[in-house]
C-alpha cells in the first residue's frame, strides 16, 4: 500500500516540523501528493484533517511541557505557532478543558492526542465496480447547506427536510423534471477544517431561468471515477447506509491501489429508481479525478 506509505511520511514531516511553520502544501508534498487530494484523503482515512491533526499535536506537546518542566505559558505560545499568550490560552482551553496555568497543577486531567500511525492491512477481498467517464460541463440549481461537522448525519436530516416541506417537487417543476424525481447531490466547496457545502439539485435546461432563493453551481468539464451503490428510501429519506461504506472504501481501498487523485471539483451522488415503486434506487458516487503526477 504505497499511499499509506506516503502518509506516514507526511507524519514524520508534521512531527519534525511541530515548533515551526507548516504549511499543508509542505505536508502533502512530504506524501507527493496535491495540496487538493492530500487533504479529502487524510480526512477520509484518519478521521480529522490536516489542520485539526497539527493543532492537536502542538497542544499535547504544550501540555507535557507545562506540565512537566518549568516552561512559561508565553514561551509554550511561541514555540508552538500562537502568536500571543492570549490565542494560546484560548485554544490550549478550548482542548483541554482547563487554562495552561492551571495544566501546572498536580491531579490535573489532560488530553493527549497520540501520532497517527498508518497499519497497512490486506483488504480488497470484495470487488469495487467502477468506470471512468469524461463529463461535459454543466450548470446545476438546486437548494443547498453548509455542513460543518459529520456529513452522514447532517446531510439526511437536510435531505428530510426538503423532501417534506415540498422544495424537492418545487425544484423538479422549476427544472421541467417529472414530479418525484430523485435529485442529485454534489459536495463542493471543501475547506480545509473539514466543512463543505452541499446542494440538492439537477442540471438547468438552458432556456430556465433560476429565481432567488436558489443555488446555481457550474461544473466543467471533468474526468470521474464513478462507483456504484444500492439503497432504498422511506418518506425521501435514504435508509440504507451503504453509500458510507463506499466512501470508506473509495478512499481506503481504490484510490491507494490506484495512479488516480482526486482533482478539484464537486462530488457527485447521482440518484436513479430502480423501479416503478420508488423505493429502491441505485447511487452513483462521482469523484473527480487525475493522473498523478508522475504517471503522466
Amino acid at each position: 500500500m504505497e499511499m499509506f506509505k506516503l502518509l506516514s511520511q507526511s507524519i514524520d514531516y508534521v512531527e519534525q516540523h511541530l515548533h515551526l511553520p507548516i504549511e499543508i502544501e509542505d505536508i502533502a508534498r512530504a506524501a507527493m501528493s496535491s495540496k487538493y487530494h492530500f487533504q479529502r484523503m487524510f480526512h477520509a482515512v484518519t478521521g480529522v484533517t490536516v489542520t485539526q491533526y497539527v493543532r492537536n499535536r502542538r497542544l499535547t506537546l504544550a501540555a507535557q511541557e507545562l506540565a512537566g518542566t518549568n516552561c512559561k505559558v508565553i514561551d509554550a505560545a511561541l514555540k508552538y505557532g500562537y502568536e500571543s499568550p492570549a490565542a494560546f490560552t484560548k485554544a490550549f482551553q478550548r482542548m483541554q478543558g482547563v487554562t495552561p496555568l492551571e495544566a501546572r497543577k498536580m491531579n490535573v486531567k489532560l488530553k493527549a492526542f497520540p501520532r497517527i500511525s498508518f497499519q497497512i492491512q490486506v483488504r480488497g477481498e470484495t470487488e469495487m465496480n467502477y468506470r471512468m467517464v469524461e463529463e461535459q460541463g454543466s450548470t446545476v440549481c438546486g437548494k443547498s447547506v453548509d455542513i460543518h461537522k459529520d456529513a452522514y448525519k447532517e446531510i439526511p436530516v437536510f435531505v428530510e427536510q426538503i423532501w417534506k416541506d415540498g422544495t424537492h417537487d418545487q425544484i423538479n417543476e422549476l427544472l421541467g423534471r417529472p414530479a418525484g424525481a430523485l435529485l442529485y447531490g454534489y459536495h463542493f466547496d471543501f475547506a480545509e477544517d473539514g466543512s463543505r457545502r452541499y446542494l440538492m439539485g439537477a442540471e438547468v435546461p438552458d432556456d430556465i431561468q433560476v429565481p432567488d432563493g436558489f443555488t446555481v453551481l457550474h461544473i466543467p468539464d471533468q474526468t470521474y471515477a464513478v462507483f456504484d451503490s444500492h439503497g432504498t428510501m422511506t418518506d425521501g429519506v435514504e435508509i440504507d447506509l451503504s453509500i458510507m461504506d463506499v466512501w470508506r472504501r473509495i478512499y481506503t481501498e481504490w484510490f491507494p491501489s490506484m495512479s488516480f487523485e482526486q482533482a478539484e471539483g464537486a462530488c457527485i451522488e447521482k440518484y436513479v429508481w430502480v423501479d416503478d415503486r420508488q423505493q429502491d434506487f441505485i447511487t452513483e458516487v462521482w469523484i473527480p479525478v487525475r493522473k498523478k503526477a508522475d504517471d503522466i
